[in-house]
């Protein structure tokens, strides 16, 4: 049971890093500063900085809106859903 919470948790953390990554990867992109696109979502620019890192848990109505102002699709965010991929 330990071993399935421990892998588990892995894959949060690297499913919210990734999340994170491939956020400021559009932010940037788009040619926003952390604090552009946390005054557009109403969000601290130490949330959003956060949420890069994968530190933050993103809501899901969260990602909606930041995915609306860097005019991405959310699937363009999230990782595949092959668990395998991230846990050996």
């Amino acid at each position: 049971m330990r071993k399935k919470v421990v892998a588990s948790l892995k894959f949060d953390a690297i499913l919210y890093e990734e999340i994170g990554r491939k956020v400021k990867d559009a932010r940037v992109m788009r040619g926003f500063t952390q604090q552009e696109l946390s005054d557009r979502i109403r969000l601290s620019r130490s949330s959003v900085a956060s949420i890069e890192i994968g530190v933050q848990k993103i809501p899901l109505h969260t990602l909606y809106e930041i995915c609306f102002v860097l005019g991405i699709e959310v699937h363009q965010v999230l990782p595949n859903n092959n668990k395998d991929t991230y846990i050996s």
